[in-house]
């Protein structure tokens, strides 16, 4: 073995010990930030619309649970409005909600549905801009 691997030098360790840092107790620094304000924007552009549609949904859509389902998918959402099964063997109702909630609600209306659900067909009406929601929550309607 060689003698730096085995023996300590004391001057090394006196030279290690003199190059430590030193203390920064008083030491203070300063951040400048150099980002520019960004613009307020227009009350305009931070109210949400609130969108309003009925649709009928065609397919195994009763004895399923889609009621249910669509039921929980609204509130989960935070989506108003109403479902209910129709004479017809369809599904349908009214959804009000945000712009990105109501647009995640119709997806799932037309893709999703309950589990054990077939979609064949989904139809939504107009898509009207409402000024307030006309439904405090999301209800299931008897025939």
């Amino acid at each position: 073995m060689s003698s730096k691997e085995t023996q300590t030098d004391p001057k090394r360790s006196k030279k290690i010990a003199e190059e430590e840092p030193k203390s920064t107790k008083n030491v203070t620094t300063q951040t400048t930030v150099e980002a520019k304000p960004k613009p307020a924007q227009p009350a305009a552009q931070l109210i949400q619309k609130i969108l309003d549609c009925q649709f009928e949904i065609f397919g195994i859509v009763q004895g399923v649970s889609f009621r249910m389902y669509t039921m929980r998918r609204a509130e989960k959402l935070g989506v108003r409005g109403w479902c209910m099964n129709t004479p017809r063997n369809t599904f349908t109702g009214q959804i009000q909600g945000y712009e990105p909630a109501f647009e995640a609600m119709r997806l799932w209306l037309e893709h999703t549905g309950s589990p054990t659900s077939r979609i064949d067909k989904c139809i939504f009406g107009t898509t009207n801009i409402l000024q307030e929601f006309t439904f405090d929550s999301f209800t299931i309607r008897n025939e």
